[in-house]
């Protein structure tokens, strides 16, 4: 029976270079028709590939652009925030050399004030760095610019790094802010401690202060002397050094200071009493012994209130005032003495308060 027109089968012959004879192979027209859509969409499946292929690459390439623009701009971040670690270096340095100079001021103060005899001050905590047990700033520093130079470090680290910048710096400026705090006070310290020796300066003889150790010297035997006055009375009847007593030009060895029967003769300084009885011109006396050197006279007493060997505080009762001895009416003899000579009384004495000298 005869085939329609288009179902004829395709026929290929492949004729072999050798002698062989030629092979001839038949293919229906379907299957070729399946054969072309194959290859069709196998060309259609390869374009594809080709396409998303192309689109990978370029995603890749954005990907990889990002990623160095975020490791410049890390790299960026790492050097900035080292530039700040190093200034914030710097200011813990210089916050550290101003405490280290405050403290020495401070030890200062207190040496100044032991050797002219003042008590010490109610001290002023001076702010101090707080550096972790077994390590110092810069060793911390160190570790922290190794972690941020690390070519595996990731932004956590930058993180990290800009937090302990930060805490660094306020930690520091917290230190600045303390001392802000007591610059006044050690200011004032300064300014009343240098008045205080200015004033002591004053009262040594230019003879006696010609060298730093002779005036060091003075300074430390005037912050032994007693300098409480031996009255409540702040008054001088007759002062120390050459007076006229009727016709004759006598040398008194100390001050008297005009006090009523019964008045109280304080102790001008801690001793021991050396003396307490009746001496000649000086009617009942007490003698105290100091420091230093240092011996006090309590003359023309109505009555002695210690024994000799006692021991005394400075401002406590020893005698009650009186006219005896050689007195022309009730006041208290008072001397100062220094290795056993007579030194003016008012070179001593707390001047601090106002007194009297009468004419």
């Amino acid at each position: 029976m005869p085939r329609k027109k288009g179902t004829q089968p395709l026929t290929l012959i492949v004729v072999p270079h050798s002698e062989r004879a030629p092979v001839s192979f038949r293919i229906p027209i379907r299957f070729l028709s399946l054969l072309c859509l194959l290859g069709l969409a196998l060309l259609v499946g390869v374009g594809f590939l080709l396409l998303r292929s192309y689109q990978f690459r370029q995603e890749v390439r954005h990907l990889q652009q990002d990623t160095q623009s975020q490791l410049a701009r890390e790299r960026a971040m790492r050097d900035t925030i080292l530039a700040q670690q190093e200034e914030v270096q710097g200011l813990s340095r210089q916050v550290e050399d101003f405490q280290a100079e405050l403290a020495g001021i401070s030890a200062l103060s207190n040496e100044i004030r032991a050797l002219i005899g003042l008590s010490a001050p109610t001290s002023t905590p001076v702010a101090t760095p707080v550096i972790s047990p077994g390590s110092s700033y810069d060793d911390t520093l160190r570790d922290v610019r190794s972690a941020a130079l690390d070519p595996d470090a990731k932004g956590g680290r930058v993180s990290k790094l800009s937090e302990y910048s930060m805490a660094m710096a306020v930690e520091k400026s917290q230190d600045v802010i303390g001392m802000q705090v007591t610059l006044p006070s050690t200011i004032r310290e300064l300014v009343y401690l240098r008045e205080e020796v200015l004033s002591r300066v004053e009262r040594i003889e230019p003879e006696k202060r010609t060298s730093p150790a002779d005036l060091e010297k003075q300074l430390r035997l005037l912050a032994a002397a007693p300098h409480l006055w031996p009255t409540e009375v702040r008054r001088i009847s007759s002062k120390f050094g050459y007076r006229s007593l009727g016709r004759e030009l006598e040398f008194h060895n100390g001050v008297d200071i005009p006090l009523w029967y019964g008045g109280k003769v304080l102790a001008t300084k801690d001793g021991v009493v050396k003396k307490a009885g009746w001496q000649p011109g000086y009617g009942w006396t007490i003698e105290l012994e100091h420091e230093m050197g240092f011996a006090t006279i309590y003359g023309h007493n109505s009555k002695l209130l210690v024994s000799a060997g006692d021991e005394v505080k400075a401002g406590e009762v020893i005698s009650l005032s009186g006219s005896s001895g050689r007195s022309t009416g009730p006041h208290l003899h008072y001397e100062i003495r220094l290795n056993d000579t007579q030194v003016d009384p008012l070179k001593y004495l707390d001047t601090d308060l106002p007194y009297v000298v009468e004419k």
